[in-house]
């Protein structure tokens, strides 16, 4: 049964440490494809600066060359708050038979216990943790601690024998960049040639986008 990635941000913009995850997910779990799910109304920060539309043209453009990598707008067409929960649940539903795995950055999983009803998030996927090499920081939580212990696997085939409920983590030398900090280097005029895909530098460009709002 093929195994999906699920990557999901606010994508304000997309910037080349999405794009790695994603790929480097894909390459060591062998997923059949990577779904990047824009969010319109993330749970625990403000509302995206560039509108639903041109989140999701940067998105296209930045992605256009990689045939494993697909935009999924079921949350930017929902004008809900995008909850992890109610994601995962309608991709469920799409994807009955197949893997499921929700990638989430070591700094964001340390969080989930704040997420809404984390613990279920296990009943419709796997989680895959991305670590820096080297990074070995643990949640402070104790029932997040023990949550790990109960579910985290260390053996990659395990994935292939569910369809969820595992936790597994991978070491990803992942870039250091931010959408906030593209944009505060923008509104500076400071170069972020080296965070974005040359199409996407255009269009933040040529669309005057994040001209003054951090």
């Amino acid at each position: 049964m093929p195994l999906i990635g699920v990557l999901g941000g606010s994508c304000d913009p997309i910037h080349n440490g999405h794009i790695r995850l994603a790929l480097e997910a894909k390459e060591q779990l062998s997923l059949d494809h990577v779904r990047l799910i824009p969010l319109n109304f993330p749970p625990h920060r403000s509302r995206p600066i560039a509108s639903s539309l041109q989140r999701r043209k940067m998105i296209e453009l930045a992605i256009d060359n990689e045939e494993c990598l697909r935009i999924d707008l079921r949350e930017l067409d929902n004008d809900e708050t995008s909850y992890s929960i109610n994601t995962l649940k309608s991709l469920r539903y799409e994807f009955i038979d197949d893997t499921l795995c929700l990638i989430l950055g070591r700094d964001a999983f340390n969080k989930i216990d704040r997420w809404k009803d984390w613990k279920k998030l296990l009943n419709y996927a796997h989680i895959i943790v991305a670590n820096r090499p080297g990074e070995s920081d643990e949640p402070k939580a104790q029932e997040l601690k023990q949550w790990i212990k109960q579910h985290q696997t260390n053996q990659l085939t395990a994935l292939n024998e569910k369809l969820c409920g595992y936790i597994h983590f991978i070491n990803i030398p992942m870039l250091d960049i931010s959408s906030s900090l593209i944009r505060k280097r923008h509104i500076e005029r400071k170069v972020i040639a080296q965070f974005l895909s040359v199409s996407t530098q255009i269009y933040i460009k040529e669309n005057n986008l994040y001209q003054e709002t951090v």
